[in-house]
Formats: structure tokens, sequence, C-alpha cells
């Protein structure tokens, strides 16, 4: 608990004084533009975000907390990020682990492309724009007016027609049948479906960091990880870390 207290103490002071800084801190405040570019330290390239709270919070919890440097037995292969938001996941897990194949999935529009757009120079790294649900179906974003980083997701009601909403795709169809070395998982909810439902995926996986919400999907989670021959490690920020190792 300590040592995830000042791992906390240490990467936000780290983030916000010399990896991010002040100065872009400030550009950020006194943008008037859509979007923006940054620059951090290790990376050898810009990344784009919209000049808002919840994206620079993504950064520092990204790169300044490092929530997923998860420990993996060996060199990933692939990796699945369900939930990748603006793309800062993916770009952190292709710098740390370069020979990954790397899927990255996000429901929403303009999330996708700013993601698209920061994995764009990085060719392991596959978008998709979609969700990831347990069965193959159409969902819809059920807040849509809520911030970029929380949209939750639903299954489309049978009878509203063709028009919007978007493929729920299934982790099977994401990685045809391969085994994944680590999934991240940050759905906003949906988790609890995707760990009740059709989960013979899990055999397949070796390690997890998964954003739980509310005490229904952290049992969800917990006992599908538990039968699944998971072993709970210490949460990374608000991942909770699995492993078979």
């Amino acid at each position: 608990m300590l040592q995830n207290v000042w791992r906390y103490i240490v990467g936000t002071v780290r983030f916000f004084v010399w990896d991010f800084g002040l100065r872009q801190l400030l550009r950020v405040w006194r943008c008037r533009d859509a979007t923006l570019t940054v620059r951090l330290p290790g990376l050898a390239h810009e990344l784009t975000i919209r000049p808002t709270k919840p994206d620079v919070l993504v950064l520092w919890q990204t790169f300044g907390l490092r929530q997923c440097a998860v420990p993996l037995v060996g060199p990933p292969r692939l990796i699945l990020d369900a939930g990748a938001n603006i793309g800062c996941t993916a770009v952190f897990l292709a710098n740390t682990y370069p020979g990954a194949r790397i899927i990255a999935v996000e429901p929403d529009a303009g999330n996708a492309a700013l993601a698209r757009k920061n994995c764009a120079t990085y060719p392991q790294v596959e978008l998709v724009e979609g969700a990831v649900w347990p069965r193959p179906m159409m969902l819809e974003i059920e807040n849509p007016g809520g911030e970029s980083w929380a949209f939750r997701m639903r299954e489309k009601p049978r009878d509203a027609g063709g028009v919007g909403g978007m493929k729920g795709l299934t982790i099977d169809e994401l990685t045809s049948g391969a085994p994944i070395d680590l999934l991240k998982v940050d759905i906003e909810g949906g988790e609890q479906q995707l760990f009740t439902q059709e989960t013979g995926w899990l055999a397949r996986v070796g390690a997890m960091l998964i954003e739980l919400h509310g005490d229904e999907c952290t049992r969800a989670v917990g006992t599908a990880a538990r039968e699944a021959g998971f072993r709970a490690l210490a949460p990374q920020g608000e991942y909770a870390v699995f492993t078979k190792a």
C-alpha cells in the first residue's frame, strides 16, 4: 500500500514538473483550438490531445503513473487494449514492447480519430473502431454527453432500426483465437457483461489490467479471473492486476 502511495506521489510530481511540465500545462490551459500537440520524454513522436482535463489526466495516468507497466513472464506477442481512448496506452505499450502486435479498440469516433493519429507512427498498432462485447451485436453509447473517457456501451434495441450504433466485437473475433499475453480493459462498466458471458477466451490470456466500476463489476471480474486460474496482484493506479504467472 505504501509503495503504491509513494509511486503515485513520485509519478505525479515527475510528470507535472518535469515530463509534461508546467509550460505545456499552461499551453493546454490557454489553448482555444480543438487539439494541440504535446511532447513527452522517451517518445520519438508528438501526441495530439484535446485541451481538456480528461485528456491531460489520461496522459498523467499512462505516462506519469505508468499504470500499464505490469510484470510479464516474457516479451509479449499480442496485446489487446479494450477501451483505447485517444491511444495513450497503445503508444506506451508500443514503446515498452516494440515487438508486440497491439490491437486497440475504441467505440467513440472522436477518441478513435485521435488514437489513430497518435498511433500512426507505430505499425504494430491496429486501431479498431468498435466496442469489445461478449457477443457480436449492435451497440450504442449510453451516455453520449459524458466525458470522453467515460463512455458506456449498451446493446441497441432490436426495434431501433439500422441507423447509428456500432458493432460489438468479441475477443475471439478480434484476436482470431490467438494467445493474448496482456489484456487491458477499460470499458466503463461493460466488464460485468464481458466477464460473465462467453468467457472461454480467458484460457488464452496471460495477464490482465482491468479498471473496475462498482461492486458488481468487481465481483464478476474477480470470480471469472479466479475460476480461470488468475491470481490478483497489487493494484496499479485505477487498474486491478491479474496474472497466471
